[in-house]
């Protein structure tokens, strides 16, 4: 629980003209995991000590408190889409009289003179936040005597992760566990590629979520992406390699035939190796001598398969190892890296 406390400044009226109070008076920032709340506590005070203040309604400025299922302010919403609120008023109160929200709003309270009203806020975010963006909205205390006006609270809002079985997409995504994973690392010096079948329980930590996005389009959020832990062979400068998305990928297409492919996908690797303009597919994957010259037998090719209709997809990525600190790695700079990941729809 946190306290903000924000005053009412005791304005002498002049002429009979009531004092006038408007606009934003204060900000107040939450952080918190998408799907779990965190309410603070935000306390008015009425600075007036001869007279007492109505407060005709405390409510969310109307519009501010609507997002889309990416967390978005949406001028406008496709059919059958519904907004979703990360903010809630909880309760409002004064001394000992607590009245509870109704709608996100509570109505008619009266401050006492040298008083102080105290909001309880909740925010409880159904996507994450990216980089330094935040979900806000405005906190409306409408005054109604002896001051007048709308006095506004600014609530900043944080998620940059989320909490294990939240969509990260308001719901409307598909979440799909890991079965198996497999591992080729090609290169001419080898005297065949390493396959290797990762044992899912010890090396993948993470599901798949495909997030939905307006006109068809489909995303894998960076946070939605599993982590892959690849063992290197002996003498590499790493044991292994905790691979993961560098960022979200980019919109994709799930076709009607289950078919489904991203471009220009950003992986990374240990945060030491970042690999990017990659092809995350359903389909194939094919590298040669051409983008990779130590590729053992001048080409190799991975194979996906579409989203079938018992559920189960498998999506294909491979990058020429080109790059540090893997470029002078015997047995593995020049070469080609490729994982074959195997999803079931949870």
């Amino acid at each position: 629980m946190f306290l903000f406390l924000v005053a009412l400044p005791a304005f002498a009226s002049c002429g009979g003209v009531p004092p006038q109070v408007s606009g934003v008076v204060a900000i107040a920032n939450y952080e918190t995991t998408a799907c779990i709340a965190q309410q603070k506590t935000l306390q008015i005070r009425n600075n007036n000590t001869s007279e007492p203040q109505r407060v005709q309604g405390v409510h969310f400025e109307f519009g501010t408190n609507d997002f889309d299922k990416l967390g978005n302010h949406p001028e406008t919403l496709k059919e059958g889409e519904s907004y979703f609120q990360f903010f809630t008023v909880d309760e409002v109160s004064v001394g000992t009289t607590v009245k509870q929200a109704v709608g996100n709003m509570v109505q008619e309270i009266i401050i006492p003179p040298g008083g102080v009203m105290t909001v309880k806020v909740s925010y409880n975010p159904k996507v994450i936040t990216k980089a330094e963006a935040y979900h806000n909205t405005y906190l409306d205390v409408v005054l109604n005597g002896p001051k007048l006006g709308v006095m506004q609270i600014e609530l900043r809002g944080k998620a940059a992760t989320a909490a294990e079985g939240c969509t990260t997409d308001g719901g409307s995504g598909q979440e799909f566990e890991v079965t198996a994973v497999r591992t080729t690392l090609s290169h001419k010096d080898l005297p065949a590629p390493v396959v290797t079948d990762l044992v899912v329980a010890d090396a993948v930590e993470g599901t798949m979520k495909l997030s939905e996005l307006s006109g068809g389009k489909v995303q894998i959020l960076k946070n939605n992406w599993p982590k892959v832990t690849f063992p290197l062979p002996d003498g590499a400068p790493l044991e292994s390699l905790e691979i993961s998305l560098e960022e979200d990928t980019p919109e994709g297409t799930l076709g009607s035939d289950g078919a489904l492919t991203f471009e220009g996908v950003a992986f990374n690797g240990s945060n030491v190796i970042h690999l990017t303009g990659l092809k995350l597919t359903t389909g194939s994957v094919t590298i040669d001598s051409s983008q990779a010259p130590n590729v053992h037998g001048g080409t190799v090719t991975f194979e996906g398969s579409p989203l079938s209709a018992e559920g189960e997809i498998k999506l294909v990525v491979a990058a020429p190892l080109l790059g540090p600190p893997l470029e002078d790695t015997a047995q593995v700079g020049g070469g080609v890296f490729g994982m074959e990941i195997t999803f079931k729809k949870k």
